[in-house]
């Protein structure tokens, strides 16, 4: 997904966000915010938007000396999904397929990427609407791709969220399925040490992209994990940032997320806030998947 014009605005405000993250010097802040404003002007526009979180990073390590300022938010929403795991493992061990599904989804609330703050009744709201909404796309398409594939790449977005994947991955055969994290440090989203904090090395194997970068750009990523997507016979993507990042027409491709941007669902062709499944082969305009009744 290339560049629009109402990205710039969200990428200053994101990296303003990331300086106060990073330092309460406001002298630091604005330095920030000018330095990424000023590699804005020449930045290629038909690039997709997460690769500016690498000038946005590069520019807070400059200005602050802080490697990762959403370290802190991290852990939190590590501990807080950790925290409803049992609750919501609850509700997923004996229903069905959906559920999982469901509540899988509702995990990509966890974006401070998208919003400055999330919040914890935000995710409690969503969970609960999770259960009930319709969603955008083909559930049982999904879930027979999962039943059929011998092959899985999950590639994951955010910490905290990569709790709620765990609901999921329950419901499948784990022996075939790699689950990605990221390379490095690139906003909230989760890393190895992320993936085996929340639990994840103990269930799948868990390897890294080789980049830091809120997204999946294949020619900044490792070549253990290019063999890794090129073997894959089925791709689970989760969240807005591999949703803009990787092939919408790779047929292998699932995107998992919740639209919270109105460029995104636009491109996606479905209203902001709906929990969207996207394939290739349902086009842009896949029909409504009901409630879990």
């Amino acid at each position: 997904m290339k560049m629009r014009n109402d990205c710039l605005p969200c990428i200053a405000r994101g990296s303003l966000d990331a300086a106060r993250l990073a330092t309460e010097d406001e002298d630091l802040q604005r330095k920030v915010v000018k330095q990424v404003l000023k590699e804005l002007i020449t930045f290629d526009l038909n690039s997709p938007p997460p690769l500016m979180a690498l000038v946005i990073a590069r520019a807070v390590k400059e200005m602050t000396g802080v490697d990762d300022p959403y370290s802190r938010i991290k852990k939190k929403y590590n501990d807080f999904a950790l925290e409803l795991f049992p609750l919501l493992e609850k509700k997923a061990m004996d229903a069905s397929f959906d559920t999982a599904l469901r509540l899988c989804i509702a995990g990509n609330i966890i974006d401070f990427g998208t919003h400055a703050r999330v919040g914890r009744q935000k995710v409690l709201d969503t969970i609960d609407e999770a259960l009930v909404m319709e969603i955008n796309g083909e559930g049982e398409a999904f879930e027979k791709a999962c039943d059929n594939a011998d092959n899985i790449l999950w590639i994951a977005d955010n910490a905290g969220e990569i709790v709620f994947d765990r609901l999921l991955l329950q419901k499948l055969d784990c022996r075939k399925i790699t689950y990605v994290v990221r390379g490095g440090p690139a906003q909230n989203d989760a890393t190895l040490e992320d993936a085996e904090y929340a639990g994840l090395t103990g269930m799948v194997k868990v390897i890294d992209t080789g980049a830091a970068i809120p997204g999946v750009i294949l020619e900044y990523c490792s070549e253990r994990f290019r063999k890794a997507y090129e073997k894959a016979d089925m791709i689970i993507a989760k969240g807005q940032g591999n949703f803009e990042t990787l092939d919408s027409l790779d047929s292998r491709i699932f995107f998992l997320f919740k639209a919270k941007c109105q460029v995104v669902a636009d491109h996606a062709g479905c209203r902001l806030d709906d929990m969207v499944i996207k394939n290739s082969h349902q086009g842009f305009a896949g029909r409504k998947f009901g409630s879990c009744g």
